[in-house]
């Protein structure tokens, strides 16, 4: 019971001992936690997920057990891994940001500082948001194939986390990456085309504020399907602008269409980033936005 004789909200907070690669940093952000928490609010518990496997396993225990909140701390991975055991339930899914890239917190506007994002869960706004069907899958922020995909796999096979190595892995596989054939009906309309890549944007970036789909909103129903070309080296530059600018959408290399229902196939068995994290797929992707299918914390 709180002072006031109320009883306290569960909340449980699951934590990726690796998100980030900054598994040192996991006990200091336990205490900065413990310390900024509103214990008159909250009855809290701590637990490590010892693989995504596990992660969704415990936040589907927090659903059974009626946890009222489950926090996700770590990355757009880690963050996938909790939130699809949540999706059409009561518990709602808090964020704090402790990955590298934090795509879904950036385009929430959840501070990134632990301080701050303890914060926003004391506050405790509850707004509902999208999630996203991929096949036998789900995603919340960003999936997509070809280039990024790719660069997904490595990135997870780098064994670095951080801006640069990610930016060193863009910059060396650019030039020799040829873009893939794509066979992709968005509602009723078919497109036959050549691309560096697909993204299918439920918020509006893959993370270090890289903005791909400039207008997506994460409760309209809707997921932007970016079709990427691939740009001459000469241009990377000015594009690489425009992304960080959120004005990609103005750039001839690229045609973003906002749908409900897509489908995608490829001429072979490739790999999605699957809100940051590499997965194989199968030759044809089918794609359905969920509205308003998960409660999340926001600012």
């Amino acid at each position: 019971m709180s002072k006031s004789g109320t009883t306290r909200k569960k909340i449980l907070f699951i934590i990726n001992p690796i998100s980030g690669g900054r598994q040192q940093q996991k006990d200091s952000i336990v205490k900065l936690i413990e310390d900024h928490l509103d214990h008159t609010i909250y009855e809290y518990q701590f637990v490590q997920s010892a693989s995504a496997l596990h992660a969704t396993e415990l936040s589907k225990q927090a659903v059974i057990d009626q946890v009222d909140l489950v926090v996700a701390v770590g990355g757009d991975g880690s963050i996938n891994q909790v939130a699809r055991a949540l999706i059409g339930t009561d518990t709602a899914l808090g964020i704090i940001p402790a990955g590298s890239g934090n795509g879904l917190a950036h385009h929430l506007e959840i501070p990134t500082t632990t301080a701050e994002a303890v914060e926003i869960i004391n506050r405790c706004k509850i707004k509902s948001i999208d999630s996203v069907n991929i096949n036998d899958d789900v995603f919340f922020s960003v999936a997509g194939v070809g280039f990024d995909a790719l660069v997904a796999k490595k990135y997870a096979q780098y064994g670095r986390r951080g801006f640069l190595p990610y930016f060193r892995i863009v910059t060396e596989m650019y030039p020799l990456y040829k873009p893939k054939k794509y066979i992709i009906k968005i509602d009723d309309r078919i497109i036959n085309t050549r691309a560096l890549m697909i993204t299918l944007a439920n918020s509006n970036q893959f993370g270090y504020n890289t903005v791909i789909a400039p207008t997506a909103s994460l409760d309209d129903g809707l997921v932007d399907v970016c079709i990427v070309k691939k740009a001459p080296l000469i241009v990377i530059p000015l594009i690489s602008h425009l992304v960080f600018t959120k004005k990609i959408d103005q750039s001839e290399y690229v045609t973003i269409i906002k749908a409900s229902h897509v489908e995608i196939k490829c001429k072979k068995n490739r790999r999605i980033n699957l809100d940051g994290e590499s997965v194989k797929i199968s030759r044809k992707l089918v794609i359905n936005v969920n509205p308003r299918s998960i409660k999340v914390i926001v600012p």
